[in-house]
């Protein structure tokens, strides 16, 4: 298997080892449909659809348009596919290293799934059976072990509190979680507040182990301190969950694919570059867009200063790092206020860590504040019969946070969040990671708003500039964040792309016509003229008339 220069995995005999062996490397990195004409290079052609990104929104986008017979070119700067979610495979085990849990109750990624026949491929996330069956809850200096009906009655019951603004857990409020704007001077002053503020006003409803617990939660959402996570990001996942305190976990911390992320882009990608109409260019990072308005042709410059062209982009860029793109002309004012005001809070940490033996196939923990992890739960067992867990950290910026350079830390991290009385025996076999906020192509892990950006910036992210489109689960509809956010902007955007060229050629087409009648109306007025006074024959006009 390719590695991909992402990623590192960490064994106490082999010390720390960069690069991940996956499916997603893409090998040879282009690949160009359009250039059996030795005298044509990359640079004559124009595309119809430039694509730059091959996350979830880039490679549906891309496999939307090539389907529909549009010359499409995919710009990648990584080896691989994938953008945020990948997985690497380690003696046959499957570690996800981004977005990861996905279920049939989201719509755009289970319709992905089951077309590409993966609707059977599950994997069930947290099983019952193992030795240490509970819940950990480290909250400050005291330790406490729960049953987990007794974990799913506490989170649920505190983010219920937490959630529940107007007293009907906001089922009239804000109905469906695909809008935003249903009760628009509720949600402007929702906006307003940070999950911090929102603490604030029910922090007497609860005890203190219930404030750790809740604070734990928000930071797994969030990645960050509670002042910087926006509330209604919060309040979306409580609608998403169904306006339930469990929902949310039900179905977005449940199942995965057995087979993998990667396979699912491979799938896709595949399907794309099918058609023959999918040209590809892997390591090739964009640092600049030009669109030239009196023609309307986009042209696209990479970092080692190839140049392409196209009709229109879609540009699937995060958000954390689409200032480093410049444009021609610029983004308007109120775009780049936005792309600056919007940036996602999220820069979490998340490892794997493969424990000695099957004890904690069952264990979950969360912490508050914890030691730079602060939450840890079971996630099946290795081929070899080792307890796999997920843990997740806050930004290693924070002071709650922690390095993954600092391998003895993240040890240490988890070693805080087991039961006191495994502690001691605790074997670590091996750690995998990807350090998102070192990431030059990401600068953070998936999206999550900070208080006044949804109602103030969402529709402007979403907006085009002239020919150039925007798709990203950052500013996507309903599950805006997650896998199901990126099919959805990537899909919708295609579309809204195919229409638009449609529009245009039809209005060729009609101003075609309309040149065509007047060029023959002058020339029959010509011919007219001619005939009466003998100057030229009727026959010499046609010759001249582009009808």
């Amino acid at each position: 298997m390719v590695y991909s220069n992402d990623g590192f995995t960490w064994t106490p005999s082999g010390g720390r080892r960069e690069g991940l062996p996956t499916i997603g490397v893409v090998q040879p990195s282009s690949h160009f449909v359009f250039t059996n004409n030795p005298d044509t290079t990359v640079q004559d052609i124009i595309y119809d659809v430039l694509v730059i990104g091959a996350g979830y929104a880039g490679l549906v986008a891309s496999r939307d348009l090539a389907t529909q017979g549009k010359k499409t070119l995919l710009l990648e700067a990584r080896d691989r596919l994938g953008g945020r979610t990948w997985h690497a495979t380690i003696n046959g085990f499957n570690y996800e290293m981004g977005g990861t849990w996905i279920h049939w109750h989201m719509p755009h990624i289970y319709r992905e799934v089951s077309m590409y026949g993966l609707h059977d491929d599950w994997i069930v996330t947290q099983n019952p059976g193992g030795k240490e069956d509970y819940f950990t809850t480290v909250i400050g200096d005291e330790q406490r072990t729960f049953s987990h009906e007794d974990e799913a009655d506490m989170c649920g019951r505190v983010y219920r509190i937490f959630c529940n603004l107007d007293g009907d857990d906001l089922r009239h409020s804000w109905k469906y979680a695909f809008g935003t704007d249903q009760s628009p001077e509720l949600m402007a002053g929702w906006d307003k507040l940070s999950c911090q503020d929102r603490l604030n006003q029910v922090r007497d409803q609860l005890s203190a182990e219930e404030v750790g617990v809740l604070e734990s939660q928000l930071m797994q959402m969030a990645g960050t301190t509670l002042d910087k996570i926006g509330l209604v990001g919060a309040l979306r996942w409580w609608i998403l969950g169904g306006h339930t305190g469990t929902g949310l976990n039900d179905i977005a911390l449940h199942t995965r694919l057995r087979s993998g992320q990667s396979e699912l882009h491979r799938r896709i990608f595949e399907h794309a570059v099918s058609t023959g109409n999918l040209s590809y260019q892997f390591k090739a990072p964009v640092q600049h867009i030009d669109q030239d308005t009196a023609s309307g042709i986009v042209t696209v410059t990479t970092r080692d200063g190839s140049t392409f062209r196209g009709r229109s982009v879609i540009c699937t860029v995060p958000i954390n790092v689409l200032s480093s793109i410049t444009f021609s002309p610029p983004l308007p004012a109120d775009k780049v206020e936005a792309v600056q005001s919007s940036m996602t809070v999220n820069r979490c940490n998340k490892v794997h860590v493969d424990l000695n033996g099957p004890d904690y196939l069952s264990w979950s923990s969360l912490a508050s504040p914890g030691k730079g992890l602060i939450s840890a739960f079971g996630d099946h067992l290795t081929p070899a019969d080792n307890s796999h867990l997920v843990c997740f950290g806050p930004d290693p910026a924070t002071p709650l946070g922690l390095s993954l350079d600092n391998i003895d830390a993240v040890k240490d991290a988890l070693v805080h969040l087991l039961p006191r009385s495994k502690q001691a025996d605790a074997v670590f076999n091996r750690i995998v990671s990807h350090d998102w906020n070192k990431d030059e192509f990401a600068n953070g892990t998936w999206y999550f708003p900070p208080p006044h950006a949804t109602t103030k910036y969402l529709k402007v992210l979403q907006r085009p500039h002239g020919n150039v489109y925007f798709a990203s689960a950052d500013w996507s509809d309903g599950w805006c964040g997650w896998i199901d956010g990126a099919v959805q902007s990537g899909m919708q955007t295609a579309r809204q792309v195919m229409l638009e060229q449609q529009k245009e050629r039809d209005e060729d087409g009609r101003l075609l016509h309309v040149y065509t009648r007047e060029k023959q109306a002058q020339c029959i007025t010509r011919a007219t003229n001619a005939v009466s006074d003998r100057l030229m024959d009727a026959s010499e006009c046609v010759h001249v008339c582009p009808a």
